[in-house]
Order: C-alpha cells, then structure tokens, then sequence
C-alpha cells in the first residue's frame, strides 16, 4: 500500500474511532442525567383475598410538557397490568388484565395540578408540578386481581406497562401531538412472578 493513502486511512479510522467514542460517552451520560420514562419497581401483596398493586414509575417531564400543561393541556398516565399463567404446552394464558388511568392538568382559576383517577373519579390536587408528579408516581394499594382466580398448582407472573399521552383536548391538536415524542411515551413490561 502507498504510504500516503495508508495515513489518510489510518487517520479516517481513528477519527471514526473517536467520534463512536464520544457518541457512546454523549449516549451514557444522557442516560445518566435523564433515566427512561417508566416502570422503577412493582410488586402485588395479596390482602382479603384479593392482590393489591404496589408502583413506583418514572416520569420525566421535559421543558415542552412543563408549557403545554401551564397552557392547560391534560397529561394521561394509562397503566397496562397484566396476570399471566404459565401453560406447559401451550403459550401462558391472560388469567387478568386492567387498565388504569390518570389525568394530570393545571387549573388556572386556583392555580393548582389535579390529579384524577380517571377510573374511580378520585381527585387530588397539589401546589406546585413536582408535588403532583411524586404523587402520580406512587401507586399504592391499587386492587387488580381476585385470589379466586388463580390456582396453587400454576406459575403467574405480574406484567405492568406505563404509557404517557396527550389527554383531554381538541380532536385535530390530539392527533397531531400525538406523532411528537415527546407526548407519546411508552414502557417496557415490568415483569415479576406471583408469590402465592
């Protein structure tokens, strides 16, 4: 090889070298500083015959849904719970599922966050973002499942799945968020057997 192309090589390879480099570096350190929308833990303790969810999600907000919820756009926080059973020669079988839904808006006469439990009716209200965000994120004591159900002599496992969306708003503006990122989140399955 001529030795001038063989350093014009060798220098676009490590140039490529450094910029994979400081792509995976810029990579981890986003990761670091903004850790992925979702499910942290779950769990689901059995009380009175019937199984109760335990969660504790992670929801960033970034600075664009900070402004479209202090112009008065509903946030919805749905949750996807699922109870499998293991079958040993077929694929696992959907004993439960339940979709949990949440709403979170500013109301600008009292300038406060609701939260609403858009499945009970519940509401919630708190003075500031970062209050109302800690408390959606806390997911205690949620009932999902009857013990009635499920049998000794079968594996279940829990999956729960979180998906954040544009709410409450005019159809045309809906749609057309909905194709931005940044309104559009969805999780991966937790996963965890079922202790019985």
């Amino acid at each position: 090889m001529h030795p001038a192309r063989r350093s014009v090589t060798f220098s676009t390879l490590a140039a490529l070298v450094c910029c994979a480099m400081l792509g995976f570096a810029g990579e981890r350190a986003h990761a670091q500083g903004n850790p992925e929308f979702g499910i942290r833990t779950a769990y689901a303790q059995l009380v009175d015959g019937v199984y109760l969810l335990s969660a504790r999600l992670h929801l960033p907000l970034t600075a664009k849904m900070r402004e479209a919820l202090a112009e008065g756009v509903a946030l919805t926080l749905e949750l996807e719970i699922e109870l499998n059973g293991h079958r040993r020669y077929w694929t696992n079988e959907t004993v439960a599922s339940l979709v949990q839904r949440y709403s979170l808006q500013y109301h600008a006469v009292t300038e406060r966050y609701l939260v609403r439990n858009l499945n009970s009716g519940e509401q919630a209200s708190f003075p500031t973002l970062d209050d109302a965000v800690e408390h959606l994120t806390r997911i205690s004591g949620l009932p999902v499942v009857d013990q009635s159900l499920t049998r000794r002599d079968r594996r279940y496992e829990f999956s729960v799945r979180a998906s954040l969306d544009v709410g409450e708003m005019p159809y045309a503006l809906r749609m057309l968020l909905f194709w931005v990122d940044e309104f559009h989140r969805v999780s991966e399955w937790y996963i965890w057997p079922l202790l019985q």
